[in-house]
């Protein structure tokens, strides 16, 4: 990737995708900023696509959209990973989330498209892109792979 932050917060080491993976979604369930911010990698270059939401790159503007998201409180989130490509240092996963949402009118549930794009370098891994989709109406979640569903709330 491109250019490394300047004055950037040390990064936690990870020794696996899946090690990140299991940190973010751990950081968003207990709404810790730091945490989270510790998984990306340490480039400007990092890309977070919300859903419905615009292109952010570089850890400020991508800071701050997740500030704004975390300020409300912890996420509650069911995960399923139905395809992991590995290719040497580059290891996307692709998986469907179940947000659960507190609402006026009880609990409604949200189901996105989620690619998480992680690479590795001397520092170990940590995330590059975070792009999360609405998914359609129609996806049913429980028929998707259910063999290898992981549950992180």
């Amino acid at each position: 990737m491109g250019t490394k932050t300047p004055g950037a917060i040390k990064r936690s080491v990870f020794t696996s995708p899946a090690e990140v993976e299991q940190s973010f979604y751990e950081a968003l369930r207990e709404a810790d900023l730091d945490k989270l911010m510790q998984t990306w990698a340490d480039d400007e270059d990092i890309v977070c696509i919300h859903p419905n939401g615009e292109r952010l790159v570089g850890h400020q503007a991508i800071q701050a959209s997740w500030k704004e998201i975390l300020s409300k409180g912890p996420l509650s989130i069911e995960a399923k990973i139905p395809v992991i490509f590995h290719h040497g240092m580059i290891v996307v996963h692709t998986i469907l989330e179940r947000h659960y949402l507190a609402t006026s009118m009880g609990q409604k549930e949200m189901l996105c498209n989620v690619t998480n794009i992680y690479q590795k370098n001397r520092s170990g891994w940590h995330i590059i892109l975070h792009h999360a989709s609405l998914a359609p109406p129609d996806t049913v979640l429980d028929e998707l792979h259910p063999a290898v569903s992981l549950l992180l709330h």
